[in-house]
């Protein structure tokens, strides 16, 4: 049976990766705690074909993409230049 004990001892390596990928200490943070709140709710899915801390990575990483992709969409107002600001 998998439990919370389980992830818990995985966490620093989530969170190692998350920021050397995202590199914004709260960001990694939050997206680790998404990944691992979506590992708990899909843990029946979980079918023990591969390592728990590689299925949880993997979930790790597709959350990080999703991060990645939302930074893309929107822009920072410190990048805008004077003109654009007053918008």
């Amino acid at each position: 049976m998998i439990n919370e004990s389980m992830l818990a001892e995985i966490r620093p390596d989530m969170l190692k990766f998350a920021r050397l990928q995202l590199r914004d200490d709260a960001l990694a943070e939050d997206t680790v705690q998404d990944a691992l709140a979506a590992a708990l709710t899909s843990i029946e899915d979980f079918a023990g074909r591969s390592a728990l801390k590689t299925w949880v990575f993997g979930i790790l990483r597709h959350k990080i993409v999703d991060q990645i992709r939302r930074q893309g969409r929107t822009t920072n107002i410190s990048a805008l230049s004077k003109e654009e600001e007053s918008m």
